[in-house]
């Protein structure tokens, strides 16, 4: 009686002409496989909504060998878009073929698949500290008040970070709380507008102090250094004085103003040293802590 070594017994893989538009693989399938495209073009969809296409297939291309090797599961559609020639190696196939293999080249595989899983697990990951910050970041880039369909600038900021879309939506509902970003619905489409994009600057800031602990510079200014900012917001960056010419200025409207308190308002950087020692007025730094303060509310997020 003849006995066959189930060790040498060889399961082919299985190769098969499909048409296009049939359904290679369906993420509700149970059987796991690895599907090598031979000839033709096949295209991986989102299974919830099968108009979005997530890659597409060439001759040569395989999917599927995590789901087969690591039982990790394949999450998209496969479809072919032309007619196609494709080979399917399931697990049957695999599990012969790799009873043949010897036990450090199994070893290898395994360790190789394990390193991708890591890698592919990483690159979901997002390296976002502050998501909040990240999405002001981004949108501080877009022009003001252009029109922005807001479904596409979540489809690629999540592209550019791989933050997930329920954190970025809930990231969008803050600015939008804040004022700092405007949504409308034109013809069943949600436009995103950002009013001013150097709000979202000042904004990102106040965040970046939170971060550490400290008091964010246009929120603790005195009484007396808000007064002078709102004087200095009159003039026009081009008057040239030295230090005690602009000390002299200050104490026409402030009488107890003194040398120090002329070298916080340089600290501050609302004055900064041009030739022979003058000094004229920062008008970007002026109007930098103005509009901090008058959006107060808003940048605290208290609206």
């Amino acid at each position: 009686m003849n006995t066959v070594d189930s060790r040498q017994q060889i399961i082919p893989p299985n190769r098969i002409n499909v048409k296009a538009g049939f359904v290679v693989y369906t993420p509700n399938s149970d059987e796991r496989s690895i599907v090598i495209l031979n000839d033709g073009e096949l295209a991986a969809r989102n299974k919830d909504n099968p108009n979005e296409i997530v890659f597409t297939m060439e001759p040569g291309d395989l999917v599927g060998v995590a789901a087969l090797l690591e039982r990790e599961p394949f999450h998209h559609e496969l479809v072919a878009t032309k007619d196609s020639t494709i080979t399917i190696v399931n697990e049957e196939c695999m599990e012969s073929e790799l009873q043949r293999l010897p036990v450090w080249l199994l070893a290898v595989i395994k360790t190789l698949s394990a390193k991708t899983r890591r890698m592919k697990y990483a690159a979901r990951q997002s390296n976002v500290a502050s998501t909040l910050k990240s999405l002001a970041e981004y949108c501080s880039h877009k022009p003001a008040k252009e029109p922005l369909f807001l479904t596409e600038m979540i489809q690629e900021y999540g592209w550019l970070t791989r933050v997930p879309s329920e954190v970025i939506q809930e990231d969008l509902k803050s600015l939008v709380r804040r004022h700092l970003m405007h949504l409308t619905k034109v013809d069943g489409r949600v436009i995103c507008k950002i009013p001013d994009p150097s709000l979202l600057k000042i904004f990102i800031d106040y965040l970046t102090s939170v971060e550490r602990c400290e008091s964010f510079a246009p929120y603790k200014l005195t009484l007396y250094q808000k007064k002078v900012l709102a004087l200095l917001s009159t003039m026009d960056g081009k008057t040239k004085k030295d230090s005690p010419g602009w000390l002299n200025f200050i104490k026409q409207n402030d009488p107890k103003a003194g040398v120090s308190e002329w070298i916080c308002l340089v600290k501050l950087g609302w004055f900064k040293p041009v030739d022979n020692d003058n000094f004229i007025v920062c008008t970007d730094k002026v109007m930098y802590f103005l509009k901090a303060l008058r959006y107060e509310t808003n940048i605290r997020g208290v609206v």
